[in-house]
């Protein structure tokens, strides 16, 4: 039997049917792979990526808020390398803020450190980024003492080495030490200082507020601090700069710009080269005065560099550390006798040019009626009385009126208002006591030799000069005759005291002074200038060198000068002064290491005029005084963090300066630059952040 097959629509694929379909669905299996393992790979970095980049946030963000609540302030910071332009760690320190957000402060005001914390990367497999916390700060460490911890800390491997960094305070409290990994990962660290700069222009003339450029660290001795012109305004015709004063010491002793321009009057600084040299790559350098622009400016005067273009610069020679008084407004000094600060004019006749500010003996008026009277009469007839005894008051006495010593002095007589004054036989004498009018040395007064004088009313006339010492210690009688002749009857100005009694007439005590009413001195045998404490910010000091600049005539003026120094504000540690201790010469070496190394120093001048008898050979009739000019103490501070404070003038003409010191930036803000990197299984992630912080001594 046959058995038939129906036919259908079914029938199989080709080879080459499959073959096609094999590689259609290779291509999309591959493609489909391929797009799965890219999607994989960009999945594993960026989770990466997103982990080094919180790694980056966490790190900037604790930096930037510990910052803000830290100071860049002279012995608080530390960096490291210490000489570096760059850094790889630092130390700061750190307070606690209130509830207000501002931080704590001590009953003086200032900011309580409480925390020192540094942050350094430790280098392993992988790298850590560390936190590091010393607390309770160490308020007194010195700079050395805080790169000393900074060095350490960054070179332990272990905590063993943190604790081996740990200072001790002043009570004997070791500090605590804290680390905290920040994250694990490869990265790099690097602190850059941003420069800083300062534009001069100004539509005119004026001084500019005072500029705080930044910190450095400085060693001891001398240093090159460098400004350079790098631009100018566009509004600016030129590219000046003006220099009123600046500081840059861990004293903050200010430097004069003017005084490097008196090369030929300032000493030597102890390494030989002068502690107020200068250099400048183009242009030239002068002094001006700058009072007409306002009374601003320290001496009144600033020295004014003109380039002719922009990078050139003017390199100041800067010693660390001294105090430079110049001015001696500083601090003001104790006055003991006819000693006064100065403006002599006639020095601007020698370099730099321009008048200066010293100090010298005094000459005046020592004595005036009006000082020490409540009025004055116009006139007071003088009608019985013989002889008129007037008391010029000194010493401790209620009208102790008398401001200045001299030696010579002349006597200023005036007639009342309705009548002529005719005076006779005029005298001075010291004044032992009120119930005793005439002893000690009396002298007579003349008037172009003559022992009497017709003064008309309404006028007044000067006695000569006499040879007599003039004391404010000490009380006087200045006296005379009334003398009559038919023209007048005597008539004198008067002046009337309701306290206590100023003469004797007839005998009797008056209220009055009668006819004199001024008396001029020159200058003293002596007088003394003690100068205010300053304080050097350092704990033993060690002293090396005082000189001074002076204008002195050795025939008639001369100028000694001691210092002494003391660990107590007051220096009431310091002991009495020794008067072998002067020292006489300016440019001597003269050591101060015999003065102690207290933290506080004063000086002591001493100003002599030739007090040779009348009529002897080199009299001078006290004519003539020294100037000082300027006085320098050195000694030898520690490495340390000094910041630079600049007073500068602004003009028309004046360019943008940057500084730096010894080729090193100021630091005042910080511009920290991280990188992270990590290695995946698609090779190495890395993420970079730059930021720039500049503490602000809060929280805000």
């Amino acid at each position: 039997m046959k058995i038939h097959r129906q036919k259908t629509g079914v029938c199989g694929f080709t080879i080459t049917e499959i073959l096609v379909a094999l590689t259609i669905a290779t291509l999309v299996i591959g493609s489909t792979t391929m797009a799965f393992i890219n999607g994989l790979r960009t999945w594993r970095t960026e989770m990466i990526k997103s982990e080094l980049n919180i790694n980056l946030e966490i790190a900037t963000e604790r930096i930037r808020q510990d910052l803000r609540l830290s100071s860049v302030g002279i012995g608080l910071m530390a960096f490291y390398p210490a000489t570096g332009t760059v850094y790889t760690a630092f130390s700061i320190p750190l307070a606690t803020p209130g509830n207000d957000g501002l931080l704590t402060r001590d009953a003086a005001g200032k900011i309580i450190w409480d925390k020192t914390v540094v942050y350094h990367v430790r280098t392993g497999s992988p790298d850590e980024l560390l936190r590091t916390v010393y607390s309770p700060r160490k308020t007194n460490a010195t700079p050395s003492e805080l790169y000393g911890q900074l060095l350490k800390t960054v070179q332990a491997t272990n905590t063993a080495g943190l604790q081996a960094a740990r200072l001790t305070n002043a009570n004997g409290v070791v500090e605590a030490v804290a680390s905290k990994v920040i994250f694990a990962n490869l990265v790099k660290l690097y602190l850059r200082p941003p420069e800083v700069r300062f534009d001069g222009y100004a539509p005119s003339y004026r001084k500019a507020k005072t500029v705080n450029w930044g910190s450095i660290v400085l060693t001891n001795g001398m240093h090159d601090l460098k400004f350079t012109v790098v631009d100018k305004n566009p509004l600016s015709s030129g590219y000046s700069v003006g220099f009123d004063k600046f500081a840059l010491s861990a004293s903050d002793s200010a430097r004069e710009g003017e005084m490097y321009l008196r090369n030929s009057y300032i000493p030597s600084g102890s390494d030989g080269a002068p502690s107020y040299a200068y250099t400048i790559s183009g242009g030239s350098v002068s002094a001006q005065v700058m009072s007409a622009y306002g009374a601003s400016w320290s001496g009144d005067a600033q020295l004014t560099f003109t380039p002719p273009s922009s990078n050139h610069y003017i390199n100041f020679k800067v010693f660390n550390d001294l105090w430079c008084d110049t001015h001696f407004d500083d601090q003001i000094g104790l006055i003991n006798s006819n000693t006064s600060r100065q403006k002599i004019d006639s020095f601007a006749s020698s370099s730099p040019y321009i008048p200066d500010i010293c100090l010298a003996l005094q000459q005046g008026i020592a004595w005036s009626a009006a000082n020490c009277t409540e009025g004055d009469i116009p006139s007071f007839a003088i009608t019985n009385s013989d002889t008129i005894y007037n008391i010029i008051w000194g010493g401790s006495e209620i009208y102790s009126k008398i401001i200045l010593n001299g030696v010579w002095a002349r006597f200023y007589f005036e007639a009342g208002s309705n009548d002529s004054l005719f005076i006779n036989d005029v005298y001075i004498a010291e004044m032992a006591a009120n119930t005793n009018p005439v002893s000690g040395t009396i002298k007579q007064i003349y008037f172009s030799g003559s022992t009497s004088k017709r003064i008309s009313a309404n006028t007044g006339v000067w006695s000569d000069w006499l040879d007599t010492t003039i004391n404010r210690d000490k009380s006087y009688l200045v006296y005379f005759d009334r003398k009559t002749d038919s023209m007048a009857q005597s008539c004198a100005r008067g002046w009337v005291s309701t306290k206590w009694h100023m003469s004797y007439i007839d005998g009797d005590q008056s209220p009055n002074l009668v006819g004199i009413s001024k008396i001029e001195v020159r200058y003293p045998d002596q007088g003394i200038y003690r100068s205010g404490i300053f304080d050097t910010h350092i704990i033993n000091p060690a002293y090396r060198k005082l000189n001074w600049t002076h204008v002195e005539n050795y025939s008639a003026g001369d100028i000694d000068i001691r210092a002494r120094s003391g660990d107590n504000p007051d220096l009431s540690d310091a002991g009495p002064w020794i008067s072998s201790t002067y020292f006489q010469n300016p440019s001597d070496a003269n050591s101060l290491a015999g003065i102690g190394a207290g933290r506080y120093l004063q000086y002591e001048a001493l100003f002599t005029t030739d007090g040779s008898p009348a009529g002897s050979i080199g009299h001078t009739e006290h004519l003539i005084t020294a100037y000082l000019r300027d006085v320098t103490i050195e000694w030898t501070p520690p490495t340390g963090i000094c910041d630079l404070t600049v007073d500068l003038g602004q003009g028309p003409n004046y360019g943008i300066i940057g500084a730096t010191v010894d080729g090193n930036q100021f630091i005042k803000g910080l511009e920290i630059d991280m990188e992270i990197y990590k290695t995946g299984p698609f090779g190495t992630n890395k993420v970079s952040g730059l930021m720039e912080v500049r503490p602000l001594n809060t929280a805000k």
